[in-house]
């Protein structure tokens, strides 16, 4: 992913290679081929909003899954696999331990 690409270039490639609505509230993540940066495209109910955050050291590690028809591999990331992220933290196995109470 050319990384500089704005709010409606990467709203095309959500329609286009996603097949997603970028206007449904989702946030889209691009991570460049680096993957020392990356944007994150949400929609907020009267416009896009874009944000970047580039590392100053390291990588983003970002699972990479084929699929057999050649569209991108999308992921759903929870409020605290985001965090996980964004904090460059890795989870590599997602494991659900049992908390008491629940």
């Amino acid at each position: 992913m050319r990384m500089g690409m704005g709010m409606d270039a990467l709203s095309v490639v959500v329609v286009g290679r996603l097949q997603s609505d970028p206007n449904a509230g989702d946030v889209f993540v691009f991570v460049g081929k680096q993957a020392n940066w990356f944007k994150a495209l949400c929609w907020d109910r009267d416009g896009f909003w874009l944000c970047a955050k580039r590392l100053a050291g390291g990588r983003f590690v970002v699972l990479r899954i084929s699929r057999s028809d050649g569209l991108p591999t999308t992921l759903e990331l929870s409020h605290s696999d985001w965090q996980l992220l964004l904090d460059g933290i890795v989870v590599r196995d997602r494991v659900l331990l049992h908390r008491y109470g629940r």
